[in-house]
């Protein structure tokens, strides 16, 4: 074990001890107190942070000094949602191939910390941040969780994404300090009996998960084979489907908040679950300024950080859709852009609009749809117990040809897994490789 190994280790274990106050940074506390005034407070807030974020970006971060002229006195005195409007939309390309450009100036990447994703999108992005961002970030997630008594580190929870990884030969899960991280590469049936006793020795109070992982949990363990009750799920990372959601419930019995953001934090909305009723995505004004930009009958989401002072994205089009209306909410998270499929008429249709037959989850255990040209899609599916029956095929790929047939030719192919990702997510649409002609 490496000395950063056991340092993390030693600090997760006693972390529950330690006093907020020397965990967090000032700026969290200053936050969770600005999110509980009232409404007047916070639209001055959030003007005067969109204020703050634009001078500080004309001033200090090359990037936007060289592209926008913007006056000192503009900057200054006019209406900061008029000024917005004067900033160019910024793509993930444009940030990549110019990284430094958009680092303030005055800070030395020496002493911040380099995020990086793989990029869902297939093109990833690295970001510098520091320690008062990721612990702002904390305090919108505590405001809304923290109603259901949750916090990071005091509460005992069980952790399924990325970080709970574990090597095939390992055990399923691993307690560190607060956390039962069960690895989402072993959500399988082999290990179903140890992840069992593992959930019911440890007895989490809540679920800190992505959703796929969430779901495939659900697949393999029953809820009357927990002897415990959480008292929420949190899911994040992806989008979510309302037959994972339904799973997810059905398992744990408890309500269901559903964060999106993404690696960039330029946007963050929070939706429900509970009783089987969803609870549509609300965007937090507070965190980000939120618009739409259209591309063709799709509404883009676009977002500007009103915190994120040390790399500015300003009008960031997160390449992910969904239509937000004046009050923030958002009916429909389309999902993101390479989640839409191509029909044969050249049409983008969101590929979690997918609806799946409850009744085919009797049979099957894990769904998949791929397409690797316009017009064309392919539906893989894995046997809960076993291979198919013919019967079984027939119903699967005749309930979506109903559904879909006037716009795809479908195949269904039965395969022996689908894969994880290497970041632990497990795909309901899979277009990598798609021709963009047919």
């Amino acid at each position: 074990m490496s000395y950063i190994d056991w340092l993390e280790k030693r600090y997760y274990a006693y972390r529950k001890f330690i006093p907020a106050r020397l965990l967090y940074h000032p700026a969290y506390f200053t936050v969770l107190r600005q999110l509980a005034a009232g409404e007047a407070e916070r639209t001055q807030l959030r003007e005067r942070q969109l204020r703050h974020i634009l001078q500080s970006a004309c001033t200090h971060v090359p990037f936007y000094r060289s592209t926008v002229r913007l006056s000192a006195a503009e900057l200054a005195n006019e209406a900061p949602d008029a000024l917005l409007t004067r900033f160019p939309y910024l793509s993930k390309a444009e940030v990549m191939s110019r990284q430094r450009d958009f680092l303030d100036e005055r800070l030395n990447p020496r002493w911040l910390n380099y995020v990086t994703s793989g990029g869902s999108s297939g093109q990833g992005i690295g970001l510098w941040r520091n320690k008062r961002l990721a612990d702002i970030e904390k305090a919108f997630l505590i405001d809304c969780w923290g109603k259901f008594g949750f916090s990071f580190d005091k509460s005992n929870y069980l952790r399924i994404g990325a970080d709970a990884r574990r090597l095939a030969h390992e055990p399923p899960s691993r307690v560190a300090g607060n956390r039962l991280m069960l690895s989402p590469y072993h959500l399988a049936s082999q290990h179903r009996q140890q992840i069992v006793a593992d959930l019911n020795a440890y007895r989490p109070d809540y679920v800190h998960a992505y959703p796929s992982s969430a779901a495939a949990l659900a697949e393999i363990v029953r809820a009357d084979e927990l002897d415990f009750r959480v008292k929420a799920v949190f899911l994040v990372s992806e989008p979510v489907t309302l037959q994972q959601l339904a799973a997810i419930e059905g398992l744990f019995q408890a309500p269901i908040s559903i964060s999106y953001g993404q690696s960039e934090r330029t946007n963050l909305a929070f939706a429900g679950y509970r009783d089987g009723v969803f609870q549509p995505y609300r965007f937090e004004p507070l965190y980000a300024v939120t618009e739409n930009r259209m591309q063709g009958e799709t509404a883009e989401i676009v977002g500007t950080s009103l915190w994120n002072d040390v790399m500015p994205l300003i009008r960031y089009c997160t390449n992910d859709f969904g239509l937000v209306g004046a009050d923030g909410v958002c009916a429909n998270l389309d999902g993101r852009d390479q989640e839409f499929l191509i029909d044969r008429f050249g049409n983008r249709i969101p590929g979690l609009s997918i609806v799946i037959d409850e009744v085919t989850w009797d049979f099957v255990r894990l769904y998949q749809v791929r397409q690797q040209q316009p017009g064309a899609i392919r539906l893989a599916v894995v046997g809960k117990h076993g291979a198919l029956s013919r019967e079984h095929k027939e119903f699967v790929l005749g309930a979506q040809l109903k559904r879909w047939g006037s716009f795809f030719d479908i195949e269904l192919e039965e395969v022996a897994d689908i894969p994880l990702a290497p970041n632990g997510k497990r795909k309901l649409v899979d277009t990598a490789g798609r021709r963009l002609s047919a």
